[in-house]
């Protein structure tokens, strides 16, 4: 009878509710400092005097720090304990927000966003072991409810960052104190907020070796296929979001606010309804759900380079919304296929495996497309490393193996 009272909605006990709303406001606090640095590359590229090439190794080169702590960050997390993580990740993430305020060269800016990308890292593996093991039967859904909470912070982010930019012309270091600043008062949240009962659910993992526990999820098959869905649809998403602003102002004539708003919404309200295609996912099975998304987002890529002129402002709104719904829902699922091949215990390994692959690989997604900008253009730049990949992941989703457990 007591446990039929604690029973909250979709029969998930209230308090595990109200640890997964202090993750994801986390996860807003954490969206919007990762999302907004390339509303501002176009100021900050003027201001230290950067080539091309360089705009495109600082828009993704946090992603190679989140790619090398990935692994230790999934394993430290279920052997040490995952709020301890938490909490120094959130602590680094707006320290390195605001430190990067202080460059005065290209080698400055790469080397605090490469440590950014490490504390943001451990955040992004550490919450998602937690949503995917805190109740398994639900794990579509509470891993797309983390990624419906980071649309928030995806949208007020860079909107907010795009409005200081505005309001203060070439000044690209306000925002950026400002958010931080939010991220290092938001640890103390999580202090007295965060319950390590409910967040540190596996234990078994304490008795295993590093080595031992890396040999049975690397060879796990369908963490791999996790990779493999991942990859085909990392490598667009942040493609597009780490150049996209800058590709849009400099050869599209958006200002920075309207840069904002389009990548807010893409990257925001497009991922606001990944907590539903989760839940479709727990009911009708991970497979559907990628092929749908990733047909989505093939014909939505094509609309928005090759059809809607730019000023047709309201439809690329609606278009870049359902791109960015693709783009999330795919996210969350490379995850969740992952999760989905191994036990409990393995889960914060798991996705730390997946995580160090695709981030490793998006690293070169923004140096590419900056490559590909100087020497064929930007158009053929979006279209291989956009459209090119979410078509090669839907072939992939076609002959895939269902990974859903019953």
């Amino acid at each position: 009878m007591e446990e039929q009272k604690n029973k909250g909605f979709l029969n998930i006990p209230k308090h595990v509710w109200i640890q997964l709303t202090i993750l994801g406001i986390g996860y807003v606090i954490y969206a919007a400092n990762r999302l907004s640095f390339g509303v501002g590359l176009k100021a900050m590229a003027k201001q230290l005097h950067l080539a091309l090439f360089q705009v495109g190794i600082l828009s993704t080169i946090f992603t190679l720090g989140q790619a090398l702590i990935d692994i230790p960050a999934g394993y430290l997390a279920d052997k040490l304990g995952r709020k301890k993580m938490l909490l120094v990740a959130m602590a680094g993430i707006g320290v390195t927000t605001i430190v990067v305020t202080t460059a005065v060269s290209f080698y400055d800016a790469a080397f605090w966003r490469f440590t950014f990308g490490v504390f943001e890292g451990m955040w992004n593996i550490v919450m998602y072991s937690v949503a995917g093991s805190i109740v398994v039967a639900s794990r579509g859904m509470l891993n797309g409810l983390m990624m419906s909470f980071y649309s928030v912070g995806s949208y007020v982010g860079p909107a907010y960052y795009g409005w200081t930019l505005e309001q203060f012309p070439g000044n690209w270091m306000i925002g950026l104190w400002t958010m931080g600043g939010v991220a290092l008062l938001y640890t103390l949240v999580l202090q007295f907020g965060l319950n390590a009962r409910e967040t540190d659910k596996s234990k078994d993992i304490k008795t295993m070796h590093f080595m031992e526990a890396m040999r049975e999820v690397g060879t796990n098959r369908g963490v791999w296929l996790g990779v493999a869905v991942h990859v085909l649809n990392i490598v667009p998403y942040w493609g597009f979001a780490a150049m996209g602003p800058y590709l849009m102002m400099t050869y599209k004539g958006f200002s920075a606010a309207l840069a904002g708003q389009f990548f807010g919404i893409v990257y925001g309200i497009g991922g606001v309804t990944a907590v539903l295609l989760g839940y479709f996912s727990d009911r009708y099975g991970r497979k559907a759900v990628i092929l749908v998304m990733t047909v989505v987002n093939v014909i939505c890529a094509y609309l928005i380079f090759h059809v809607i002129p730019s000023s047709s402002i309201e439809l690329l709104y609606i278009v870049g919304g359902l791109l960015g719904i693709g783009l999330h829902s795919n996210y969350v699922m490379g995850y969740t296929v992952g999760q989905d091949a191994v036990e409990p215990r393995q889960v914060g390994l798991a996705t730390g495996l997946i995580g160090a692959c695709i981030y490793f690989c998006s690293f070169f997604s923004g140096p590419a497309m900056g490559y590909m900008t100087e020497k064929f253009g930007h158009m053929a730049a979006l279209d291989t490393l956009v459209t090119g990949f979410e078509v090669a992941l839907l072939v992939l989703a076609i002959f895939m193996k269902e990974s859903k457990r019953v």
